[in-house]
């Protein structure tokens, strides 16, 4: 049965997109999925994660895949059948080969945070992906469970495209990427925070197909 692969795409930066890809693989891999990750974004921090994740154990994959975006593309179909899931972590940008990625994709999820800037950003993503791939939101870096701006966001966004969780203001995240680990293995309240966004993520692309 062939892999799914996701898409984390965003127009502006900071939204903490590349947190989520890899505490979205930590939490696969948790689950005992066949996972690769691969890095579009020119700044390179996932890649930068990878190679600290690999300096501290060789084994503590996941597979980074690098090539271009346009190579990629012709790769996704060969990549599907090496692995349960892919995540694709893109630069903040609608280029179109970057569409024809995230429409190649079984889902694209758009982080955002709570604010009016982030909010506005979403629009051209939407704009340009919807109708060629399935859509999902995640709330990024809020400020409590009970943020206020938050709940706004959820359902603005819900209206749109389902959200399937939100992320709290968390060192969690970050200390633990600056070894090369992630809050999902070193922080229980992190850990919930992804597993919920995992759990709705696999029942959207229908992971219990390739997994036995």
């Amino acid at each position: 049965m062939p892999g799914k692969i996701v898409t984390i795409a965003k127009l502006k930066g900071g939204c903490g997109a590349t947190t989520l890809t890899r505490e979205l693989s930590a939490a696969a891999i948790a689950h005992g999925l066949k996972v690769a990750v691969a890095d579009l974004d020119a700044q390179g921090s996932l890649t930068n994660w990878w190679n600290r994740r690999t300096a501290a154990d060789p084994t503590g994959m996941p597979p980074l895949v690098q090539l271009s975006p346009d190579k990629l593309i012709t790769a996704l179909p060969d990549l599907r059948h090496k692995t349960d899931l892919l995540f694709i972590d893109t630069p903040p940008s609608t280029h179109d080969t970057l569409a024809k990625i995230a429409a190649a994709s079984d889902l694209a999820v758009i982080p955002a945070k709570p604010t009016a800037d982030d909010l506005d950003a979403v629009g051209p993503v939407i704009r340009q992906l919807r109708g060629s791939v399935p859509l999902a939101f995640v709330i990024s870096q809020i400020t409590g469970k009970r943020s206020p701006d938050a709940i706004e966001a959820s359902e603005l966004l819900s209206a749109k495209a389902p959200v399937i969780g939100r992320t709290t203001v968390r060192v969690g995240y970050y200390r633990a990427a600056n070894v090369g680990s992630t809050g999902h293995e070193t922080d229980s309240t992190v850990r919930d925070e992804i597993e919920v966004i995992f759990k709705n993520l696999a029942d959207l692309i229908d992971l219990k197909s390739i997994v036995p």
